[in-house]
């Protein structure tokens, strides 16, 4: 969005002479038009033409109308100039990966300082979640256990058998 005034300074002039000189400053027009649209506009069809040109130089060399001109170039220069930050794809695979988190935890913050205001809440709640921002994330993996079978002498099914069977006595068993 091009701003409508310079930013950081303020000037003595009215909200219409500003208005005409961002209007002369964006569209590249000429003095006259920006001059006879916004800011005396009582001009139009006036057939004083000199007398026209002549308000049209006073007001173009008034001191805070340059200013004012030269600000507001260098506002709008900055922003056509304006290129986004490189992205960095150095580092290991795991510091890229930090790197994204930390990202999508601080966007998933700034989207849940306005759910509010959010056209979908529930898109925001399952985002803070997906980072981990509530409360799931501090759960601790287990590890999987192995477990070794046991020998045949220390069998605990073995023993109960044994131990509860009739021995019959030619050596066969029976329950």
């Amino acid at each position: 969005m091009i701003p409508q005034r310079p930013k950081g300074r303020t000037f003595p002039l009215k909200n219409e002479e500003m208005d005409g000189l961002s209007y002369y400053v964006i569209s590249g027009c000429s003095r006259e038009i920006a001059f006879l649209k916004f800011i005396r506009p009582d001009f139009i069809g006036s057939k004083a033409t000199a007398a026209v040109k002549g308000a049209v130089s006073q007001f173009f060399a008034m001191k805070e109308v340059k200013d004012y001109i030269e600000a507001y170039s260098e506002t709008v220069k900055g922003l056509l100039e304006h290129k986004p930050e490189p992205v960095d794809h150095s580092g290991t695979l795991e510091e890229r990966k930090a790197r994204a988190k930390a990202k999508a935890t601080e966007f998933a913050i700034g989207l849940a300082n306005d759910i509010d205001k959010a056209d979908d809440p529930e898109f925001v709640l399952k985002l803070m979640d997906k980072v981990g921002l509530l409360g799931g994330g501090d759960e601790i993996a287990e590890e999987p256990r192995r477990y070794l079978p046991v020998s045949c002498s220390r069998c605990e099914y073995r023993k109960f058998v044994e131990e509860n069977c009739d021995r019959i006595e030619d050596g066969t068993e029976i329950e």
